[in-house]
């Protein structure tokens, strides 16, 4: 899958690159270098046959459909339990808001506070920091 990017500083205008290598699994900072999230999907529109990213999805509900099996079936199901007050819709950062994409996906000072799925923070404390190397990977 490729997706137009939406920085031309960075690309050459129309330059094709892949979704996956550049965008998922970043971490998502504030301009201050705070993290607050990774990014678990991109919301794409299809204009003139080609895809455009939109928006950058975050927390459990965007990352369940990539995960495979039990586990992607597991997580769909805590997340639409304790999300049913937001509609079942994953947070979601607007392309707008993101002032670079490197390392990590840098966020524009003016974001103001994102709000991230409260199962994400959950999820980080109970099941990925438990797993070997999480925290030396993180840290």
């Amino acid at each position: 899958m490729t997706v137009h990017g939406p920085d031309p500083d960075e690309r050459a205008p129309g330059r094709a690159y892949s979704a996956r290598f550049h965008w998922l699994d970043r971490q998502v900072v504030a301009d201050d270098g705070t993290p607050i999230s990774k990014v678990d999907d991109l919301e794409l529109d299809g204009r003139d046959g080609r895809l455009y990213a939109t928006a950058v999805l975050v927390g459990p509900d965007a990352l369940a459909p990539r995960l495979r099996g039990r586990l992607g079936r597991l997580v769909a199901a805590v997340a639409r339990r304790l999300a049913a007050a937001e509609g079942g819709r994953p947070p979601r950062i607007d392309l707008a808001d993101v002032a670079a994409v490197g390392a990590a996906v840098t966020l524009r000072p003016s974001t103001g506070d994102l709000r991230v799925h409260a199962l994400e923070d959950w999820t980080r404390a109970n099941v990925i920091e438990r797993i070997p190397g999480a925290r030396h990977a993180s840290g």
